[in-house]
């Protein structure tokens, strides 16, 4: 039957997994090689509610005295799950919500998602501080290619406005994905996985390796998969499919969807006379799948997305006193299509090539100074420069062009350049930013600061945030408020582009920023031995929402909504035994208020489009008495999604598509010695462990499916020092 999963394939997974723990001996007490500083076998609850937080203020706080709600996942809980991906790590984080489109991950948070092609950008995505963001359309790469995730110390995730300290498209959160240093490192790792999706076996591999020797540190990693998605069909409540013209009728399900995402990473640093530290960063993902569900040419199996994303850092650190620190920086960025893209509309005489790109540079300068005990101030100003190739589509040809005579006008291959091809646009933004966090005795204290952002196309915009925190160190007490504003800045994409074809999207040259004002009250509490609460409730108001509406031939960014969303977010991990740890939490968004300009005027009344009115995470995690084994169970009821405008306007109504329940499990072995001196973990992590179907809500008359039962195995072999 297509789509079930192969048994023999998953059953031999886990029985390879099994019998080597059976056969496995508790690692001795002295252990043969020393255990990394964040190992799984040290994980214990108060470990995971005491981790140190700096996305929020710059500033290294315990998370219950920063002011932000902030969710902290660490590497060991990657590790343990079996993780291969930040989108997979993120889905446990309350208020945070993936749509799928089996090419990029579109994540949203608290009830908003960036739209059509959006990819995520909402939120504000970082490598340890630095953005790394795709230029042109300001997505984020949350897939296999963005970094090999042995490498990731914690993720940090900030829900809630930050544009007054990280600037545009800070929008309504961050996540900042801290690395390992080389000193936890120590050494190399090889990594392997295997496994498969539905009936398509799949794998990969990656090789990570750290250390530290004197003034000298290095971290480097790369990453490779193959994942195989074929087989799938369009969703029943695609609009589609209802329409008398119905494109995809006789195409049949995907075929040769491949997914092929590379990532390097790298840092290192070198400590320099007068106490100076010089830091250098570089990353480099690779997008590569298959695009059989893309709205511009559903299941016409041609389509290859392909982009190469490149960032690089520089840093110079220097603490002239204990009282102030101060950090410059210069990095460069570089993207674009790479040469194996493909854009297939179901022509049989062409396929479109994107002709984009982006390169640019910008430096910063930034302080942290301890005016007073009691008073930091954080200073900062940095300039971003920014060549756009803007985005266009040539056509390669894929048939001869005949002359009535049959003389052949061009040939197979020919390149016929888009309109405006090699048009060029350079954006600049300079920004300034001031903080201040004030300590009112030992229980209280109270943030505020601002950012002011010019740039050459969009103008100023301000962003500003303030807070009061209520957190007495001999109380597991925390009480939050908080008020932040924020922009997303309009890309080059929706600024600039021209359209593939009729209704396709075409760019708007007078898009202006979103802004959004949110007010937060959070509350976090200790229970005695047991474990930690968190409760926080939000009003979130979105000024100049960007929706796509019919211009002419074609359809155009407009900032025509005005949005309220209400919400709450639980978060909550609890330790009944020494051996059981239990998670659970949940988020609920509501939208109160959502008004549209004269364009919409008529069009079906859309509520919480692409975005769960509630979700539930459960984990239950129980240290097993052999070889360490660990066994975790995650259960995770998913509500309704409304359906994008798009897709309502071609229905003629608004929709949803139902209710799911998303399932995971996981066993994993953190220590095992095969060898005398080297250490060997496995882990196999099985999602959507009965194989039920859902649909995430797409764009331009489609719908997503789900590509099924994921079974993967990973094995992470330590090679010593390198």
């Amino acid at each position: 039957m297509r789509g079930q999963p192969r048994p023999s394939l998953i059953a031999a997974l886990l029985g390879s997994l099994l019998a080597t723990v059976v056969g496995a001996e508790e690692p001795p007490s002295p252990p043969r090689e020393e255990l990394p500083p964040g190992d799984i076998e040290r994980l214990d609850l108060e470990s995971l509610l005491e981790i140190p937080v700096v996305s929020p203020t710059k500033e290294e706080q315990r998370g219950a005295r920063t002011p932000a709600v902030v969710s902290v996942i660490s590497g060991e809980e990657i590790q343990a799950r079996g993780y291969t991906s930040l989108a997979e790590v993120l889905s446990s984080v309350p208020g945070l919500y993936d749509v799928y489109d089996l090419t990029t991950h579109n994540m949203g948070i608290r009830g908003i998602n960036g739209g059509a092609r959006a990819s995520g950008n909402v939120l504000k995505l970082m490598i340890d501080g630095h953005p790394v963001d795709y230029r042109p359309t300001t997505g984020n790469f949350f897939g296999e290619e963005l970094i090999p995730l042995q490498l990731v110390e914690r993720v940090e995730v900030i829900r809630g406005p930050a544009s007054a300290l990280y600037g545009a498209n800070a929008f309504l959160g961050v996540v900042n994905v801290i690395t390992k240093s080389g000193e936890a490192l120590k050494g190399a790792q090889l990594v392997g996985y295997g496994g498969t999706v539905r009936q398509h076996p799949g794998g990969g591999g990656a090789l990570v390796l750290g250390g530290a020797e004197g003034p000298v540190e290095l971290v480097a990693g790369l990453s490779a998969f193959y994942i195989d998605r074929s087989g799938l069909e369009l969703p029943t409540s695609s609009p589609l499919l209802e329409e008398p013209r119905n494109p995809v009728a006789t195409r049949g399900p995907s075929r040769d969807d491949i997914s092929r995402p590379r990532s390097v990473f790298a840092k290192g640093s070198v400590g320099l006379g007068g106490g100076g530290r010089l830091k250098l960063l570089a990353s480099i993902q690779n997008l590569d799948a298959g695009g059989e569900f893309q709205d511009f040419g559903p299941l016409s199996h041609g389509t290859r997305i392909a982009i190469i994303n490149q960032n690089y850092r520089l840093a110079y650190e220097v603490e002239p006193s204990e009282k102030l620190s101060l950090e410059l920086t210069g990095h460069y960025l570089h993207g674009a299509p790479s040469p194996v893209q493909r854009l297939d509309l179901g022509r049989p005489d062409f396929v479109l090539l994107s002709s984009s790109g982006v390169e640019g540079f910008g430096a910063s300068a930034g302080g942290r100074w301890e005016v007073h005990p009691i008073l930091i101030l954080t200073l900062g100003a940095d300039f971003v420069s920014e060549d756009h190739l803007l985005q266009t589509f040539d056509r390669l040809l894929t048939q001869d062009v005949i002359a009535p005579d049959g003389t052949v006008l061009r040939p197979v291959g020919t390149i016929i350049p888009g309109e405006a091809h090699g048009e060029r646009r350079v954006f600049r933004n300079a920004g300034a930013l001031v903080q201040a966090l004030l300590s009112l005795g030992e229980d209280w204290s109270v943030v505020a600061g601002g950012r002011l952002d010019l740039h050459n196309i969009y103008g100023a915009n301000p962003s500003g945030r303030v807070g009061v925190v209520y957190a007495p160190p001999e109380k597991a007490l925390s009480v939050k408020l908080l008020y932040g504003s924020s922009f997303k800045a309009p890309s080059a994409v929706q600024l600039y582009t021209q359209p593939m074809t009729i209704l396709d999207i075409q760019g708007n040259p007078n898009l202006e920023a979103q802004t959004a004002h949110t007010v937060e009250l959070a509350g976090t509490h200790g229970l005695a031995e047991l474990g930690e609460l968190s409760l926080n409730l939000f009003a979130l108001g979105v000024n100049g929402r960007v929706e796509f509406v019919q211009k002419g031939l074609y359809l155009q960014a407009q900032n025509i909504l005005q949005e309220w969303v209400v919400g709450g977010e639980l978060e909550s991990r609890f330790q009944p035994t020494p051996a059981l740890k239990l998670r659970l939490s949940g988020s609920v968004a509501r939208t109160v208020s959502r008004s549209a300009g004269v364009l919409l005027t008529g069009a079906p009344e859309i509520h919480n489009p692409l975005f769960p009115t509630y979700q539930v995470y459960l984990m239950g995690e129980y240290k097993l008495p052999w070889a360490g084994l660990l066994a975790s169970v995650e259960l995770s009821p998913i509500g309704p999604r409304g359906a994008s405008q798009s897709n309502a306007l071609r229905k003629g109504t608004d929709y949803q598509v139902p209710a799911y329940l998303y399932t995971a499990a996981a066993l994993s072995v953190p220590q095992l010695h095969p060898w005398e001196k080297y250490s060997t973990r496995l882990t196999l992590r099985v999602s959507n462990v009965f194989n039920r179907p859902w649909v995430e809500p797409g764009f331009g008359g489609i719908d997503y499916p789900h590509q099924g039962l994921t079974a993967f195995l990973t094995v992470v072999q330590s090679l010593g020092n390198p």
